[in-house]
């Protein structure tokens, strides 16, 4: 007599599938250091083609920017006041150095947002939204720092050694050349230290930094950001020093209000 058993080797089984959320959602669980090298060899690309792009344009305005650059110094001495020469290639090398700067205080958010993509698709996407914030938070500061330079330090810094103590009998006159390498670097430096809260609040929010520790420790942050301000600051006088450490010690004050809603949460 026949079995009516079934076969059960030859019924089709459900097929169990993985939860949802255990699946990878982006390729960066499968990719090779190779692919993630390559991956960040494009956006150093990327960021060189930005770069490359407001470079050409800023040389094409470069009579433009010339004149908006030494505003401040026309603004101090009066718009008869010129600069001299020491160079052969001075005033070529004015207008590269002009593109270069320029072009890199501009390229400077676009080449985050493009560090931020390359990181974030390993992140949760908690830490993915915070870090948006941050590089929107990051790029205000940045733009601060060099707007406060712009409109308060370095006009200040100029009238104090151009014509506070300067004797009476000196005809000022700047060389172009060491003008430039001291615009540029002032406000370069200013936008880079307004960078101290992003800083502070990603260290916090990924658990390394506490607020606990930052007031039992206020005196060395305190000495700390003297130090910072005495070493990145333009001149070597007090008043120059300031001039930054004052910024600084106001964006500490910030960071650590942001570090306590942050640890609330």
């Amino acid at each position: 007599m026949p079995s009516k058993k079934k076969n059960l080797s030859s019924t089709p089984q459900p097929v169990i599938s993985a939860p949802e959320e255990s699946l990878p959602h982006d390729r960066e669980k499968f990719m090779t250091l190779g692919e993630h090298l390559e991956e960040l060899r494009s956006v150093l690309i990327r960021s060189i083609l930005v770069f490359t792009v407001f470079f050409v344009v800023a040389l094409y305005f470069g009579e433009e920017l010339h004149k908006i650059v030494i505003k401040p110094y026309k603004n101090i001495l009066g718009e008869s006041a010129t600069f001299y020469q020491i160079k052969l290639m001075a005033p070529f090398m004015v207008y590269l150095r002009t593109g270069f700067m320029v072009s890199i205080l501009i390229t400077f958010p676009f080449a985050l947002a493009f560090l931020w993509g390359f990181v974030s698709p390993a992140l949760e996407p908690r830490t993915a939204r915070l870090g948006k914030a941050l590089i929107a938070f990051s790029t205000i500061l940045f733009w601060l720092g060099v707007w406060l330079c712009w409109a308060q330090a370095f006009e200040s810094f100029l009238k104090i050694f151009l014509v506070t103590v300067r004797p009476l009998d000196i005809e000022t006159r700047l060389p172009i050349d060491e003008y430039y390498d001291v615009f540029f670097n002032m406000h370069l430096i200013f936008g880079l230290s307004f960078q101290l809260p992003v800083i502070m609040v990603l260290l916090a929010a990924v658990g390394i930094l506490k607020l606990s520790f930052l007031l039992k420790h206020w005196r060395e942050a305190f000495i700390g950001i003297a130090f910072a301000a005495a070493v990145l600051s333009p001149g070597p006088d007090v008043i120059s020093m300031l001039m930054l450490f004052v910024p600084l010690l106001v964006l500490f004050g910030i960071s650590l209000v942001l570090i306590a809603i942050i640890e609330r949460k």
